[in-house]
């Protein structure tokens, strides 16, 4: 009974979610018809969301569905392109993206020891999540086009439960469609729970929940009629009463979650997270609004002016290749094939007894007005910024740099927004390796102490921060020109300049690995040995100076002593 009533609980606020989302659905019908045909078909319909979880979509033809509106394909390529430059600077595949570093900013930096430790740990966690089982390209694919297109991007990191000796794979991760999850955050914007609604058969829901669901679904599975019978599950996620962060019971955890038939209300499963299991990616967000805003959200005025544009000049250039014809009389018949005869269709003097209805269409009439929607949206949606990089031969380096920086200025906060969300991804595998005793003695993960005393997260190392940090480094390099020139003045100067935070900088700057440089020891033992070298060789260079000098010296002493009869009183022998 305290079961029944929880699912009761949890199924007026999902009602409450899904009435809240409302709004937004509509904008996602227009995103999804206007600008991104290629995303969840759920929100591609006529009459907007048939269903919420969208699987009765796939009864129809989705090709004749997607493309009805769509006269000029001008925003689905910019969006398109704007996906994967975005995907490139942010998340690049076979690029260590991330770095891994102390989450307290007011800490020091990490020594070489720590550095090394974070490197080997960021190194793990990419061979965790591109290994082939993990699913983590496609999920991570899936969630970057949602968050351009749509707005908001939801990966689920899912623990390899039912194989926990399979180190290759211990996570498994699902991009979750947005028609299918109902989010839910506090009143400082943070999430803290969700809804995800899913139509399963009922041989998967069977399979997917153990056997553990209500009677009619386990009969309908075991009947071979009605076993693709479809039966909505809900997956509830949200704050657990008395959990805490640092619970070692699945029973404390922070998160409590629920599965549960819609319908009927039977509990399937019912566990917890330790973590908060969704990775969500905003583009911009308003407000403290649950769901995101993507680029196109502010040019859909001109989008659909455009479509509305391109649909009538297609209609004018038709009606002036092939107008209407109006006929003498109503039974007669016009072959417009090439070289066919029409006979009866003149009268006695020649003249034709048919002629077009329309004799004043201009099919271009729209282009100049058609080409400046074109040019907002190129600028709007960052089209103009692409091309130009491509189109950069010629360019001088400095040139380059600028408009390389440009963009960063440019892009940078939308994709702060997306990798924002990628400190939860990590909490969550470092949340799961450690469990699975990534981390204990013995382990090659094993952390110095130093890390164990701090907190860790993530810091971000994609191609966009190093079109940032490449400012660093090319100041570094105007001001050694600089440091040249003023020494070579006053070499005093120099002694200003710490050349060893100059070469950490440097190597931070251009993200290179911290095996590059040598641990302390290694460097004192190398300064030791040097030192000792040049002692030697100043004793070297010392003694052939004085056998040289008493060489030299021997043959003049010699004759002062038979001139004057001795040196200082002394006679020589």
């Amino acid at each position: 009974m305290i079961q029944m009533g929880i699912v009761d609980d949890l199924k007026q606020e999902l009602q409450s979610a899904k009435s809240e989302r409302h709004w937004y659905e509509n904008d996602w019908q227009d995103y999804v018809t206007y600008t991104a045909p290629d995303m969840e078909r759920a929100f591609n319909r006529p009459g907007g969301i048939v269903v919420t979880d969208g699987m009765s979509v796939f009864h129809r033809s989705a090709a004749r569905e997607r493309s009805r509106k769509l006269y000029d394909p001008t925003a689905v390529w910019l969006l398109d392109r704007l996906a994967s430059g975005v995907g490139s600077l942010t998340m690049p595949e076979g690029f260590n993206w991330h770095g891994v570093g102390f989450g307290d900013p007011f800490s020091p930096p990490p020594g070489q020891e720590d550095e090394e430790f974070f490197e080997l740990v960021r190194d793990h966690l990419f061979r965790v999540r591109y290994a082939g089982r993990s699913g983590f390209a496609l999920a991570n694919r899936s969630r970057l086009l949602s968050t351009v297109k749509l707005g908001t991007g939801v990966l689920f990191p899912i623990e390899n439960e039912t194989n926990l000796a399979d180190i290759r794979t211990p996570i498994h991760y699902r991009y979750v469609p947005l028609y299918e999850i109902f989010l839910v955050v506090d009143a400082q914007g943070n999430d803290c729970g969700f809804f995800r609604v899913r139509t399963l058969k009922a041989w998967q829901a069977v399979k997917e929940y153990d056997g553990n669901v209500s009677q009619k679904v386990k009969d309908d599975a075991e009947d071979p009629k009605r076993k693709s019978s479809e039966y909505r599950f809900v997956h509830a996620c949200f704050l657990r009463e008395g959990g805490f962060e640092e619970a070692a019971d699945i029973r404390k955890s922070r998160y409590e979650s629920i599965h549960f038939e819609e319908e009927s209300g039977h509990a399937c499963r019912r566990g917890g997270y330790f973590e908060y299991p969704l990775v969500i990616s905003r583009w911009d967000r308003d407000g403290l609004s649950p769901y995101g805003s993507p680029p196109q959200a502010k040019l859909m005025s001109d989008i659909k002016s455009l479509q509305s544009l391109a649909r009538d000049g297609l209609i004018a250039s038709s009606q002036a290749v092939r107008p209407p014809i109006a006929t003498h009389r109503q039974e007669r018949q016009l072959d417009l094939n090439p070289g066919r005869t029409n006979p009866g269709l003149i009268d006695e003097q020649g003249r034709p007894l048919f002629r077009p209805m329309l004799e004043t269409v201009n099919p271009g009439a729209a282009d100049a007005q058609i080409e400046n929607i074109r040019e907002k949206l190129r600028v709007g949606l960052y089209g103009d910024l692409w091309q130009t990089l491509l189109e950069g031969n010629g360019r001088t380096a400095t040139e380059v740099n600028i408009r390389r920086k440009e963009m960063a200025d440019m892009i940078g906060p939308f994709s702060t927004n997306i990798m924002s969300g990628n400190e939860v991804l990590f909490e969550r595998e470092v949340g799961i390796l450690g469990r699975r005793g990534a981390f204990a003695p013995g382990s090659p993960l094993v952390p110095p102490k130093s890390v164990l005393e701090s907190d860790v997260t993530l810091t971000s190392t994609a191609p966009i921060d190093q079109m940032r940090e490449a400012g660093h480094f090319e100041a570094i390099m105007g001001f050694q020109e600089y440091l040249g020139i003023a020494a070579q003045a006053d070499p005093a100067i120099a002694d200003l300049h710490d050349r060893v935070e100059e070469y950490d900088l440097t190597r931070r700057s251009l993200g290179l690995p911290a095996k590059l440089k040598r641990r302390p020891e290694e460097v004192e033992a190398l300064r030791q040995k040097r030192t000792e070298e040049a002692a030697q060789q100043q004793q070297l260079a010392t003694g052939e100076s004085l056998a040289k000098m008493a060489k030299d010296g021997a043959p003049l002493l010699k004759t002062l002593g038979e001139e004057e009869g001795g040196l200082d009183g002394l006679a020589l022998p």
